[in-house]
């Protein structure tokens, strides 16, 4: 059975394959919501929010709830 750590990680790629928009939170309980992008650092993701482009480091991320579009 997967942890709930590795379900948030299986959440992320999937939201950064599909381009869908992500809720993250962070352990210190701030949220942030955004679309995630790999970059270079294996350690972290990129969220494109609208407020810009913020890092996130993996190991800070307590959940991720990711936001599936619906087509008209």
């Amino acid at each position: 059975m997967k942890t709930s750590a590795e379900l948030d990680l299986i959440q992320l790629k999937m939201a950064v394959t599909l381009e869908h928009e992500v809720v993250v939170k962070l352990f210190t309980g701030e949220m942030m919501t955004g679309i995630p992008k790999w970059n270079k650092n294996p350690k972290g993701v990129q969220l494109r929010t609208v407020e810009g482009a913020v890092w996130v480091l993996l190991e800070e991320i307590e959940h991720v709830t990711r936001i599936i579009p619906f087509k008209s």
